[in-house]
């Protein structure tokens, strides 16, 4: 894939199977959306294998697949939620356990127990449960929550830290309990962090003062040998309290979003962050069931392959429900989409993938212009 040596960079959330993913990035490589293999896969903590347990244990990953999945924190004040988490056995397709010892490395993201050599204890046991996608949509559309694909977009981070060390930008070898939380926090959500190199050519397109004074066009400038899909732009510092606070700004293309998070240590700031995050982000690409009715055209069709490749690549789409071709021309293909969710979802959903260029829109009439670009 890659012709020449490159170095190496840290993908904070990049799977649901909560396992870090480490990417090869050249000075110029673009980063792509990120697709999430274990989605509806959680692992749960455990200490027996009793039915009882069983069910309790269940629920816990339900609790965690549909937050992930919804990209929503508040769903436990949802009574249609309230009510599946109580038979869970009704979502899962799968489950097995693994002890503890043998499964460390892949649990190291998520849990903070460390086996103690002396100890005569049993190793404690993992839970793995693998929940039916179409079951977990079900759930989500009755409780009226959206529904937040694998296909996510990557997100730039950028983040200054102030605390008893001084300040400091946050990059791959950062260990801090920010940086762990936020990882964590990150990886449990479906939330791809990425973290740039900070090498001397990062440094040289912006500094620590304009990352701590959120100096939003020279990051996006310093962001472009990145081609991430969105940028973000976090300060923190402890307050005279004691409570951490931090405030961040969202964005892509000169359109930036801002807030503030709260919280009473650095872990509970990057936990509020995630959770934050996800949130704007599902708002943008989560579907509702809200139906929506496209007509498609895609430019650069020129062999019959390209038509079977459009076609089996807006049928995958998570919001699209049905493809129909309704004109072809000497070069072009004319499609009716029928999906869930906006039109302008759809356009943030294909953006991800860069495999179709968008031309023009007639939002009027709700009919969009593509170039095939596989």
């Amino acid at each position: 894939m890659f012709k020449r040596s490159i170095p190496v960079r840290r993908v904070i959330a990049a799977k649901s199977s909560l396992t870090l993913l480490v990417l090869l990035l050249g000075v110029a490589q673009k980063l792509e959306a990120v697709t999430l293999e274990n989605l509806y896969q959680a692992e749960v903590l455990t200490d027996s294998q009793s039915d009882a347990q069983r069910r309790i244990d269940a629920s816990e990953g339900l609790s965690q697949v549909l937050k992930r999945v919804s990209g929503r924190s508040d769903i436990l004040q949802n009574p249609t939620i309230v009510a599946a988490l109580k038979t869970p056995e009704q979502y899962y397709s799968e489950f097995s356990y693994a002890r503890i010892d043998a499964a460390k490395d892949e649990l190291a993201a998520e849990s903070e127990v460390v086996p103690d050599p002396q100890s005569t204890a049993p190793p404690r046991l993992v839970m793995r449960i693998r929940f039916a996608s179409s079951l977990i949509a079900k759930v989500l559309r009755a409780a009226d929550l959206p529904v937040w694909g694998s296909n996510r977009p990557s997100v730039l981070s950028w983040m200054a830290i102030d605390d008893e060390s001084g300040r400091q930008v946050l990059g791959e070898a950062n260990r801090s309990v920010f940086s762990k939380t936020l990882n964590q926090a990150a990886q449990a959500r479906g939330v791809p962090l990425l973290l740039p190199l900070w090498d001397l050519e990062d440094n040289r397109g912006v500094s620590s003062s304009e990352i701590w004074g959120r100096f939003l066009g020279r990051i996006e400038a310093a962001s472009q040998r990145y081609s991430p899909d969105k940028i973000l732009v976090f300060r923190a510092e402890s307050e005279f309290s004691g409570q951490w606070r931090g405030d961040w700004s969202l964005g892509e293309g000169g359109q930036w979003r801002s807030g503030t998070v709260y919280g009473e240590s650095q872990a509970q700031l990057a936990t509020a962050l995630v959770m934050v995050l996800a949130s704007v982000l599902s708002e943008q690409y989560a579907v509702t069931s809200t139906r929506s009715e496209v007509r498609l055209t895609v430019e650069g069709i020129t062999e019959i392959q390209d038509y079977a490749e459009v076609s089996r690549y807006l049928e995958g789409l998570t919001q699209v429900m049905s493809v129909q071709p309704v004109r072809v021309l000497t070069d072009m293909i004319e499609f009716k989409l029928r999906s869930e969710g906006e039109v302008q979802q759809i356009i943030d959903v294909i953006a991800l993938d860069r495999k179709l260029s968008l031309l023009r829109l007639d939002e009027s009439s709700s009919t969009l212009w593509y170039r095939w670009a596989p």
